[in-house]
């Protein structure tokens, strides 16, 4: 077994993983200021360091599944939700929905911290009989969560056709039917919920799209920071936070 050692900032590590997987890693081990990747064979060694830089080591006895298993452990979400890696046999805690999801699927795994402030807003609401709507939906764990909690329909919409692929494996996992599109807000007609976590620079750039589709509005993906330049522009709301990321979740106008 051989491993791939690699530095990277925290809000990096979704996008990483998933690029790794892609790049064919049988096992993701998350460190405190990186993350390391498993490969059965040296076949790939230059191609990977080419691509993503770090350390290549060869390992003597690292189980890859268990320290992946070890990696995304299952999590409670607010109030309401048990995110469960597709593994997990854990059962449900009472009075929680479970959300079912690959970790190596694509982008969004639950792990970071604006996918748990938009899962706990979209907990927060009545979502009975609602059409929720999720823009840069990735792994699609934000609208299989929202159909998890009550709605009536939820769809994700992502530029990345490769993206929708995974997330409607995932929205299989769960048992659901996946209603997906390839595009961006300017697809949507309307919606009861919108949810977009990407940030701030792309929700701002998309922001008369957004306030055109109108109803509740959760946005998140930026800093404390860039908290300011949201509200000026869609409003005050509610404001939640998690270190440094911000959640606003606000009634379009």
């Amino acid at each position: 077994m051989y491993s791939l050692h690699l530095k990277c900032k925290p809000d990096e590590v979704d996008l990483l993983s998933a690029e790794l997987w892609e790049a064919g890693t049988v096992g993701i081990r998350e460190l405190e200021d990186g993350l390391i990747a498993g490969f059965e064979t040296n076949d790939q060694r230059a191609e990977l360091l080419r691509r993503f830089g770090g350390t290549w080591v060869q390992e003597d006895s690292t189980d890859w599944v268990e320290a992946t298993h070890r990696a995304w452990p299952p999590r409670l979400i607010g109030n309401r939700i048990f995110l469960a890696p597709h593994w997990c046999t854990d059962e449900t805690p009472a009075g929680r929905v479970r959300v079912v999801h690959n970790p190596g699927l694509a982008c969004g795994t639950g792990e970071h911290p604006c996918t748990q402030l938009a899962l706990t807003a979209l907990e927060s609401l009545d979502l009975k009989a609602k059409t929720v709507v999720d823009i840069g939906t990735g792994s699609g764990l934000l609208a299989i969560a929202a159909l998890q909690l009550g709605a009536k329909i939820a769809i994700g919409v992502d530029f990345d056709e490769a993206v929708l692929a995974a997330a409607r494996e995932n929205f299989g996992l769960n048992n659901l039917p996946s209603d997906l599109a390839a595009g961006s807000a300017d697809c949507v007609r309307t919606a009861d919920v919108l949810i977009a976590n990407i940030s701030a620079t792309v929700i701002l750039s998309i922001a008369d799209e957004l306030l055109r589709i109108g109803g509740r509005l959760i946005l998140t993906g930026f800093s404390y920071y860039e908290l300011a330049a949201m509200e000026q522009t869609f409003g005050s709301g509610t404001v939640t936070s998690s270190g440094e990321w911000c959640c606003l979740s606000l009634q379009a106008s």
